[in-house]
């Protein structure tokens, strides 16, 4: 049982994907390279967290503005990759577990964590898949953040149950994720990876892209109600090359739900 298990595991992690992401530790810090995307996208998705647990109760309100907002949280970042978003959540005070089966990723995150003495202490990372942390550390984490992620994952449901599983009654899992439309196809594929090449050729797959409406509906499979669905675009119009968040949900969206409490 414990073999089957571990293969089910390892298949729900696509080994070209992390060839692929391996392949990327080279400039992942580097805030005009492969990854510059996520680097601008932390000043839409770091807030979406912090506004997320405070809206949901897990941290007060009049913690909203201060500097360690986060401060108490305990958060687990599934897909860290090199750690743009843990770093920046454990700078926001959370106690952060970056979570990635890429080894490369895990090594650089880090070393790039390492002389960061403000928030060393507060960071940490683990090379191995949801589906394995979570039997380890059930019911743990304040938030379970799995931000650009799941559209590389092959069983989408095996992939939120560990994800929810890690998560405390009342506490909040953020997707954030392409949406499964022709716009997403065009812009994100098309136009991202081909055209403008603001995004690395074969980063995308098409027919791992989810609705959101079906994610809320795998959740609520695992007693977790969808909160807050809100859309997402990355401007390039006007050459600002940030994201931002949109009530069209045709391009990108953040979804949040809530563990019900028993």
């Amino acid at each position: 049982m414990e073999v089957s298990r571990n293969i089910q595991m390892l298949q729900n992690v696509d080994a070209e994907d992390i060839k692929k992401f391996n392949a990327f530790a080279k400039d992942w810090w580097d805030l005009k390279g492969s990854q510059h995307g996520l680097h601008d996208m932390n000043n839409v998705r770091v807030p979406w967290v912090r506004d997320g647990l405070i809206d949901t109760k897990v941290l007060s309100e009049s913690v909203r503005d201060k500097p360690n907002a986060l401060e108490g949280a305990v958060i687990l970042d599934v897909g860290c990759g090199g750690g743009i978003l843990s770093e920046a959540l454990g700078r926001l005070g959370a106690t952060v577990v970056g979570l990635d089966a890429a080894v490369k990723l895990i090594e650089l995150a880090q070393h790039h964590l390492e002389p960061q003495k403000e928030i060393r202490d507060r960071v940490s990372y683990v090379c191995e898949t949801i589906e394995e942390h979570c039997e380890k550390n059930p019911e743990k984490y304040d938030a379970v953040v799995a931000s650009e992620v799941i559209e590389h994952i092959l069983d989408k449901e095996s992939f939120l149950e560990a994800c929810v599983k890690a998560l405390k009654p009342g506490g909040s899992i953020f997707i954030s994720t392409p949406n499964r439309t022709f716009v997403s196809w065009f812009c994100s594929k098309l136009m991202g990876e081909y055209v403008l090449r603001v995004i690395e050729q074969g980063t995308h797959d098409f027919n791992l892209f989810i609705k959101p409406k079906n994610v809320s509906k795998i959740l609520e499979k695992f007693d977790c109600k969808t909160v807050s669905v809100k859309g997402m675009r990355y401007d390039l119009h006007r050459r600002q090359n940030k994201w931002q968040f949109q009530d069209y949900l045709g391009f990108s969206y953040a979804l949040q739900a809530v563990k019900e409490k028993k």
